[in-house]
């Protein structure tokens, strides 16, 4: 039996539709979850300005930085 998930908006028209895969349901709630992940990306950005995440070791903070702004730009194109 295939599994599907659907995602709806707020009028609850369909706007997406997950199929089977081995991580469905994570798949679901990562998009039914991304406008609260968009606004939190808003706000770092917002903080940040033209600055960057500092490294911590382990992870480069200017490209964690980069990425954020890459995914609201990505997010907001028209």
């Amino acid at each position: 039996m295939l599994n599907k998930w659907y995602i709806l908006d707020e009028e609850e028209n369909k706007v997406a539709t997950i199929e089977d895969t081995t991580d469905l349901e994570k798949k679901a709630r990562l998009i039914a979850a991304s406008p609260y992940m968009l606004q939190a990306l808003q706000a770092v950005i917002d903080i940040l300005g033209d600055e960057d995440l500092p490294d911590n070791g382990e992870l480069s903070g200017a490209a964690i930085s980069d990425m954020v702004r890459s995914a609201v730009e990505i997010a907001t194109e028209s």
